[in-house]
C-alpha cells in the first residue's frame, strides 16, 4: 500500500497521479470524512484489501488529525488502528509550506462546515501532520520539489 497523506492544498492529488502513471497503480481519492464510526472503519478494512492502490489520505491518518477539530472526534478502533500501522505501507507525506487554502480544490465531500473547520485550523493541522510525519512518513515532499525526483524515490522504494 502507498499511502499519500497530508493536509488540504499540499500537492497530494497531482503527486499521486505523477506516481499512479509511473507505476501503474490505481489511485484511491480520499471519500472524505466518516459519514459514522461503523461507516469509516468498514472502509479502512476494504482499503486493506486493495493491491496495487496509491491512497490520497488514508482514514487511521487523517481521523486522527482531523478529528481533533470534529465534534465525533477520531471514530477509528484500537484495532483497525493497530493493523494499519503494523502494516509494510510506504508512506508520502505531502507539506504545504507556508501555502494557504486559496487554491483548494472543493471536493464534492467537502461540505462547509469542514472547509470552514480547516481554514480555521489550518496552523494547527499543519502542525500535527508534521509531528505526525516526523514518526511515519518514509517519503517527504514539498511544495515546488522536483516531483520526478520524488517519483524516482518513491518507485525505488516501492521494488525494494
Amino acid at each position: 500500500m502507498i499511502i499519500i497523506e497530508g493536509m488540504d492544498n499540499s500537492g497530494k492529488s497531482t503527486l499521486a497521479l505523477s506516481l499512479a502513471r509511473r507505476l501503474h497503480y490505481t489511485v484511491q481519492e480520499s471519500e472524505g470524512p466518516p459519514r459514522d464510526a461503523r461507516e469509516i472503519n468498514d472502509r479502512c478494512r476494504r482499503y486493506s484489501q486493495l493491491q496495487n492502490t496509491l491512497f490520497v489520505r488514508h482514514p487511521v491518518i487523517s481521523n486522527s488529525i482531523y478529528g481533533q477539530f470534529r465534534p465525533e472526534g477520531d471514530p477509528i478502533e484500537d484495532a483497525v488502528r493497530e493493523e494499519f500501522y503494523a502494516g509494510q505501507h510506504l508512506i508520502i507525506y505531502c507539506d504545504p509550506l507556508d501555502r494557504s487554502l486559496t487554491d483548494h480544490v472543493v471536493k464534492d465531500h467537502d461540505t462547509p462546515e469542514h472547509l470552514a473547520m480547516i481554514r480555521e485550523q489550518q496552523i494547527n493541522i499543519r502542525i500535527l501532520y508534521r509531528n505526525w510525519a516526523i514518526r511515519h512518513a518514509h517519503v517527504l515532499y514539498r511544495i515546488g520539489d522536483d516531483m520526478d525526483r520524488v517519483c524516482d524515490m518513491v518507485y525505488d522504494a516501492s521494488r525494494s
